[in-house]
This record gives C-alpha cells, structure tokens and sequence, in this order.
C-alpha cells in the first residue's frame, strides 16, 4: 500500500508562522484571564470580554454563519478585537506584570521541552537451566 498525499507540500515558513501566531493568540487569551481576574482592572473594561463573548454566543451575526467561511471569520474577527481591546483598555503596569509572568512561564516550558531522553533498549535472554 503507497502513502498518498493531496495538495500542495507544506511551506515550513508558512506552518511556522501560523505556530507562532496560534501560540501569540493563546499567550494573549491567557493574559486577557489574568487581567479579568484581576481586581485593579475597572468594570467597565471587564465587560469588553463579556460583550465579545455574548456576540459569539448571540444567533444573529454581522455574516450569517450558514455561509461557511466567511461567517466564522467575522466570529474569530470580532474575538481578536475584543481580545486586543479589553487588553489596550486595561492598565499598562498590569498588562506589563503579566506579560514578564507568562514571558518567563513560557521560557521555563520551553527549556523544559528541549530535553531528551535517549535510552537504549536492552533485551533479556532468559537461560533456562
């Protein structure tokens, strides 16, 4: 049996990118928790999440989400906003403080992934006697 692919080979600095940016908008959500827990951060910031949330939730979108494609981008368009907004809105020592946090959590589990383990398998003959 052969191994068939279909489509274009992947470009590694396109798949790269997109790792890098799946990564930036997780960062980015995780930072967004940080500061919607936080008490400093004022309430009516906190409901920019919220209201980013409830028009993902609410049936009537901008573009009509039957339209495959291009309704869900008009979803992922507004989370991003809403994301990048709540965070611009919000503090800019808080955001400072939280960025070094996950910055130096994300360098601590990066070089926790570099190691490797190598182990050689060693077979056991049993002498039977």
């Amino acid at each position: 049996m052969s191994l068939q692919r279909s489509g274009p080979p992947v470009d590694p600095v396109k798949s790269a990118a997109l790792l890098e940016w799946v990564k930036d908008f997780f960062q980015q959500f995780q930072l967004a928790w940080y500061l919607l827990l936080d008490r400093r951060v004022p309430v009516f910031t906190k409901l920019i999440p919220f209201l980013t949330v409830s028009y993902l939730i609410f049936p009537f979108d901008v573009i009509n989400d039957a339209l495959l494609g291009f309704g869900q981008m008009d979803d992922l368009a507004i989370l991003i906003i809403g994301l990048r907004s709540f965070i611009a809105l919000c503090p800019p020592q808080l955001v400072a403080k939280y960025q070094a946090t996950l910055g130096a959590a994300l360098e601590t589990w990066q070089e926790d992934e570099k190691v490797i383990i190598d182990v050689e398998p060693i077979e056991v003959i049993d002498k039977e006697e």
